[in-house]
């Protein structure tokens, strides 16, 4: 076979090969019934047993802002700090105040005598009740980050996740004790804390709780700062903790249970003093997109969350004989 038609015989068999390819790729509507073997589908565990949901959504409010930081519960009332607002609210969503901060808020807590303490990244602000100023801290430095306030008598304590530790601190903001660095020899693992979420929260018996969201785990400290105790599962499964940083959001109940929130697959769930899971306050599907909703229980053990993609507070109440 001479060279020209060598030639002709593979245009006419590219020619095939395009149309080949072609007629494959348009049957199959431009690749969008082509499944990808490399996919990560979790649809499955956002489905949850209906049984296990102990709690259901009694009412909601709106709340428009466009940045959040956090919310606390005192005296029948909601109190939210956004990015540079303190709002106050009543049950039914009738705004009691809505006051200026001096700088972008990103938690908050209230102590016994109502006074409202705001996390301002790296320094602590204090404000009275009404939302007016009292006092305000030095700065912690540039790399600290503060994710959550505690309160425990005449002590503050601060999660910062710049720093990965909790600072005790007295009230006018000097540090009294560092709490959860790492050290081997008393069995202290350190805190991982991949993204600004690292929480934390006294029990009844006065023990501060710190969310360790790189581990999945909850760990326990003693008033020296040593470890006590820890408890977590990391699986994606209903019962456990994954992703990056999770639980992004907990706080604990009277009876010493544990209300968590997490992000990615959002849900509010129940575990009992020890660490076992007892049920779900809020499955996946109540929530849009991504995001964990800040969370606090009230006197009545409503469980009160501040869902940050619906711009909403909504109370959840738990079920009377599992009916709604």
């Amino acid at each position: 076979m001479n060279r020209k038609l060598i030639n002709v015989a593979l245009i006419v068999l590219a020619v095939a090969i395009v149309f080949i390819i072609g007629k494959d790729f348009i049957g199959k509507k431009a690749g969008k019934n082509i499944e990808n073997p490399f996919e990560y589908n979790v649809d499955e565990f956002r489905k949850v047993d209906s049984t296990q949901i102990l709690y259901a959504e009694k009412s909601h409010f709106r709340v428009k802002i466009n940045s959040w930081a956090g919310i606390a519960l005192s005296d029948s009332t909601i109190v939210i700090a956004s990015a540079n607002e303190l709002l106050k609210f009543n049950y039914s969503g009738k705004l009691v105040f809505n006051k200026q901060l001096i700088d972008t808020a990103t938690c908050l807590a209230i102590d016994s005598h109502r006074q409202i303490w705001i996390g301002m990244m790296n320094y602590v602000a204090l404000y009275n009740h009404e939302g007016t100023l009292i006092k305000r801290w030095n700065s912690f430095g540039e790399r600290a980050v503060f994710t959550s306030i505690a309160v425990q008598g005449e002590n503050i304590f601060i999660a910062d996740a710049g720093n990965r530790m909790v600072y005790q601190c007295e009230t006018k903001g000097e540090i009294i004790q560092k709490i959860g660095e790492k050290d081997e020899q008393k069995g202290i693992p350190g805190f991982i804390i991949p993204s600004p979420y690292f929480d934390v929260a006294f029990d009844t018996n006065g023990f501060l709780w710190a969310a360790n969201t790189g581990r999945h785990s909850f760990e326990n400290y003693n008033p020296d700062g040593s470890l006590r105790t820890s408890w977590g599962v990391t699986s994606m499964k209903i019962e456990g903790f994954s992703g990056c940083c999770n639980p992004a959001h907990f706080t604990i109940m009277d009876d010493n249970s544990f209300i968590t929130s997490e992000k990615g697959i959002p849900r509010i769930k129940l575990y009992d003093s020890h660490g076992q899971f007892t049920g779900i306050v809020a499955p996946p599907a109540a929530f849009e997109g991504s995001l964990a909703p800040d969370i606090a229980v009230d006197k009545q053990q409503r469980v009160v969350a501040l869902d940050f993609e619906r711009q909403q507070v909504r109370i959840f109440e738990k079920k009377k004989n599992g009916n709604n």
